[in-house]
């Protein structure tokens, strides 16, 4: 995987990017989430860089996370991923903005669910479970 500077637009984008790909394809309602712009503008970010990173991450994923036929995203490498991010207040509005693009097709994938609790286990490991939707906590 490449390198990012932490907290950086394009290590921002790539979180964005995997919460769109984690569970194996790009819903046209993720999709949607990005066109209507306030998950990207809130994050500072633009359609050019996001798509730009997205392209990345297929890249890197398929050279460096093949396994058996299939794009696999184990721990090491998706706590990685999450660890870019250690601003507190952006990894508030980088969880919100993972949740309205996974929930955008009114689904939560297993893949995806995994994603955002190791977000949140990663980025507030003091928080307590229960406070945590169900689907999270687990």
């Amino acid at each position: 995987m490449r390198k990012y500077e932490p907290n950086s637009p394009r290590a921002r984008a790539r979180l964005l990017a995997l919460s769109m790909v984690v569970d194996g394809h790009v819903d046209a309602a993720e999709l949607k989430v990005l066109d209507d712009a306030p998950v990207l503008h809130g994050l500072q970010l633009d359609v050019p860089l996001f798509r730009d990173v997205l392209d990345e991450l297929c890249s890197d994923m398929l050279r460096t996370a093949v396994r058996d036929g299939a794009v696999e995203i184990g721990t090491p490498l998706l706590d990685s991923l999450l660890a870019d991010i250690t601003d507190p207040e952006l990894q508030g509005r980088m969880l919100g903005a993972m949740w309205k693009i996974v929930h955008a097709d009114e689904q939560l994938a297993d893949a995806e669910s995994i994603l955002l609790a190791r977000a949140c286990r990663l980025w507030w490991p003091d928080y307590p479970k229960s406070d945590l939707p169900a689907a999270l906590a687990a």
